[in-house]
């Protein structure tokens, strides 16, 4: 009696099956990784306190650090902001406030939202071409027979696209010691900034004074914001509670020797006051007229 051969059917289904178990062994190789490269692959995670740091081997790839020690970087949408220890008079400060910050993209607020709202304030930057000279030029047309006074525009923020601020936070870059250092005009800029939104847009209290505050290593302008008015000062923030009528009456002045009072006898008219003409009074006066032109480095120590 002669064996039946085996079907088609059958030699496929042997077939398949080894294709499948050789597979199954390949894949199991394959993937399978060795003890040495895991261990070159593990990763060293550092623990960070504010007193030490600790190395040790993990598994785990990512780690989020926070550190409280001032002055740190933190990542918040890509940006890398500052993040710095807040000043004492902030909690003397009551809450609810309205609070506008002026060239302070890069730092951390969240301290300062704590105690009300955050309104940032924009403007446009002084253009980087602008030099001191051009606001305190060395030859000046006192009699401008030549020309009329000139000054190049120093931009301000649009006051009336904002409401009445408690507090102002101005951020101003410090050069010093570079020599030269108080001559910068982004730093004469942002002074401008903050006494116009103090004049404009800073809540008085009963004595007619607003607060002003300033984040910079060097001491700001004392042409605008005087020693009597400093209240307090810690490390790098400065607050001031100018009196809004005094701050008004300086910005009403030119901002450099660019632009001079007029002349006494008026522009265009060169015509001198004949002395014997005037009025006589019961009790006669000698007057005169002088024009001071000074900087605060002439008064002030070198540094900040």
């Amino acid at each position: 009696m002669m064996k039946s051969p085996p079907s088609k059917a059958l030699i496929i289904r042997v077939n398949l099956i080894f294709i499948a178990f050789f597979l199954v062994v390949y894949a199991t190789l394959l993937l399978r990784p060795s003890s040495s490269a895991y261990h070159q692959n593990a990763a060293a995670v550092v623990r960070c306190s504010l007193r030490e740091c600790h190395h040790k081997t993990d598994k785990r790839l990512n780690m989020k650090a926070v550190l409280e020690e001032p002055g740190d970087k933190l990542i918040s949408n890509g940006t890398d902001l500052i993040r710095r220890e807040r000043p004492s008079f902030l909690n003397e400060m009551r809450r609810g406030l309205k609070i506008g910050m002026v060239n302070m993209e890069d730092e951390d607020l969240s301290e300062w939202e704590m105690q009300g709202k955050v309104m940032h304030i924009s403007y446009e930057r002084v253009s980087e071409l602008l030099e001191w000279k051009d606001l305190y030029p060395e030859w000046i047309d006192e009699e401008e027979e030549l020309d009329g006074p000139s000054c190049p525009e120093i931009p301000m923020p649009r006051i009336q696209d904002y409401g009445y601020m408690d507090v102002i936070v101005v951020k101003v870059g410090c050069k010093w010691p570079e020599e030269g250092w108080g001559r910068d005009t982004q730093r004469l800029q942002l002074h401008l900034i903050a006494a116009n939104m103090g004049v404009g847009r800073g809540k008085r209290d009963r004595n007619g004074r607003t607060k002003i505050v300033f984040l910079s290593k060097c001491r700001p302008m004392l042409e605008l914001f005087p020693c009597h008015e400093l209240i307090k000062q810690e490390g790098d923030w400065w607050l001031f509670k100018p009196d809004v009528v005094s701050l008004d009456h300086k910005l009403s002045m030119p901002v450099g020797s660019c632009n001079l009072a007029l002349p006494l006898w008026g522009k265009g008219n060169d015509e001198f006051y004949d002395a014997s003409k005037l009025p006589r009074s019961t009790k006669p006066t000698r007057e005169a007229y002088a024009t001071v032109l000074h900087s605060s480095e002439d008064y002030t120590a070198p540094s900040p």
